[in-house]
C-alpha cells in the first residue's frame, strides 16, 4: 500500500514539473552570472544617462537661441524705429542751416526714410525667416527638454531601485565600479603606445558620468568661493538688492516675454548693487550671462552642504555616479540647482572628447609620418 501511495505521488510530482514547464520558462543561473548582468546593466544605466544628457543639453541651447533670436529681431526694430526719428530731425536740422526750403526738405526726408525703410524690410524679411526656424525649434526643444528630464528621472530612479535589491542581494555595484576605475588607471599606467585588447578595454571602461559630474562641481566649488559669504547672507527676500534680480529672473524666464538679448540682460544687471552684497562677479564666472542670474536668483535656495556631502562621498568611492547624478537631477527638478551648471558639466564631457580625438589624430599623425620615414 506504501509503495503504491509512493509511486502515485512520484507520478503527481512528475505531472506537476510537466505543466509548470510547459506554462512557465524556469531558468536556473549561478550567482555569478546574474552578478555579472546587473554590473553590465548598472554600467549601461550610466551611459544612458550621460547620452540623455547630451540630449537635453542641445534642447536647452535650442532654447536659448530661440529666445537670442527673437531678442534679437525685436532690437532691429527697436533700432529702425529710433534711426527714423534721428533722420528726421538731422535733416531738419541742416535744412535750417542752409536755409532749404521746409516742404522741400520734407520730401527730402521722406525719400531717404523710404530708401532706409526698404533697407531695413529686406533684412527683417531673411531675419525673420531665420528666426522662425529657430522659434519653432525653441518651442519644440521646451517640450522635449521636459520629456528627456521625466524620462532621465524615470530610468535613474529605477536603476536606484535596483541597487538597493542588488544590496539586499550582496552585490555591491558602486565598489565594483570603484575597483573598476583603479583598474583603468592601472591599465592606463602599464600602457605606452600600445592598445590594450579588446576583453580588458571592455573591462576597464571608465565611468561614462564622470567627466559630467566632475564639470558640475568644478563649477558648484567655483559659485561657492565667489558667493560663501556675504552673498548668502544678504541675498535674501526682502533685501532691495535680491528684490531687483528676482525681477530680472521671472522677466528672463516668464512665459510672456519674447527673449532678451545678452547684451540687454548684462545692461539690467549691471544696475544692480551686486558689490555691495558681496556678489561682485569675479573672473571666476565663466557661465552664460542668463545662468549667472539664475545662479544669484538661487543664492538662498541652493543646499550647498547636500551638494558638498555628495561630492565628498563621490570622490571618496563612498556613493555610486548613478545615484550621486540622481539626487542632482532631483534638486534640478526642484528648482535648486542651476541648470547652466548641468550644463557646464556636459560642456566638461565634450571638451573631454575633444581632446581625445585630437590626441587620438594626433598619435595617429605621428605613426603616419615614421611609418613614410621607414
Amino acid at each position: 500500500m506504501s509503495s503504491l501511495m509512493g509511486s502515485a505521488c512520484i507520478c503527481f510530482l512528475v505531472m506537476g514539473f510537466m505543466v509548470v514547464s510547459m506554462v512557465y520558462d524556469v531558468h536556473f543561473e549561478k550567482k555569478t552570472l546574474h552578478r555579472q548582468l546587473r554590473l553590465e546593466e548598472h554600467h549601461a544605466a550610466s551611459k544612458l544617462a550621460a547620452v540623455q544628457m547630451e540630449l537635453w543639453s542641445e534642447f536647452h541651447s535650442d532654447i536659448q537661441e530661440s529666445h537670442e533670436a527673437q531678442a534679437l529681431l525685436k532690437n532691429m526694430n527697436d533700432s529702425y524705429g529710433g534711426l527714423q526719428g534721428k533722420m528726421k530731425g538731422l535733416v531738419d536740422e541742416l535744412s535750417a542751416e542752409i536755409g532749404m526750403n521746409p516742404i522741400k526738405a520734407q520730401k527730402f526726408a521722406d525719400k531717404l526714410l523710404h530708401i532706409v525703410a526698404d533697407m531695413h524690410k529686406d533684412n527683417v524679411k531673411h531675419a525673420k525667416h531665420l528666426v522662425s526656424h529657430l522659434v519653432a525649434a525653441g518651442k519644440r526643444s521646451v517640450k522635449l527638454e521636459k520629456h528627456v528630464d521625466h524620462a532621465m528621472m524615470a530610468e535613474l530612479k529605477e536603476e536606484k531601485k535596483q541597487m538597493h535589491e542588488d544590496e539586499a542581494n550582496g552585490i555591491d555595484v558602486a565598489e565594483h565600479e570603484k575597483q573598476m576605475e583603479l583598474a583603468r588607471q592601472a591599465n592606463n599606467e602599464k600602457e605606452t603606445k600600445e592598445e590594450s585588447s579588446g576583453a580588458s578595454k571592455g573591462e576597464n571602461e571608465e565611468d561614462p558620468l564622470k567627466e559630467m559630474l566632475t564639470g558640475f562641481f568644478t563649477t558648484f566649488n567655483s559659485f561657492e568661493t565667489e558667493f560663501k559669504g556675504e552673498a548668502r547672507t544678504k541675498l535674501k527676500d526682502g533685501a532691495p538688492a535680491y528684490e531687483k534680480i528676482k525681477e530680472l529672473y521671472t522677466k528672463i524666464k516668464g512665459e510672456d516675454q519674447a527673449g532678451m538679448a545678452e547684451d540687454d540682460i548684462q545692461a539690467e544687471l549691471d544696475k544692480i548693487d551686486l558689490a555691495g552684497v558681496g556678489a561682485s562677479l569675479g573672473s571666476g564666472r565663466v557661465l552664460p550671462v542668463t545662468d549667472i542670474v539664475e545662479e544669484l536668483f538661487l543664492i538662498p535656495k541652493i543646499p550647498h552642504k547636500q551638494i558638498t556631502a555628495l561630492e565628498t562621498a563621490w570622490k571618496k568611492g563612498e556613493t555610486d555616479s548613478v545615484e550621486v547624478f540622481e539626487q542632482l537631477q532631483e534638486l534640478h527638478e526642484k528648482g535648486l540647482v542651476p541648470a547652466g551648471w548641468l550644463q557646464m558639466g556636459v560642456d566638461q564631457e565634450e571638451k573631454e572628447e575633444e581632446q581625445e580625438e585630437d590626441q587620438s589624430e594626433k598619435e595617429e599623425e605621428e605613426k603616419e609620418e615614421k611609418e613614410e620615414k621607414e
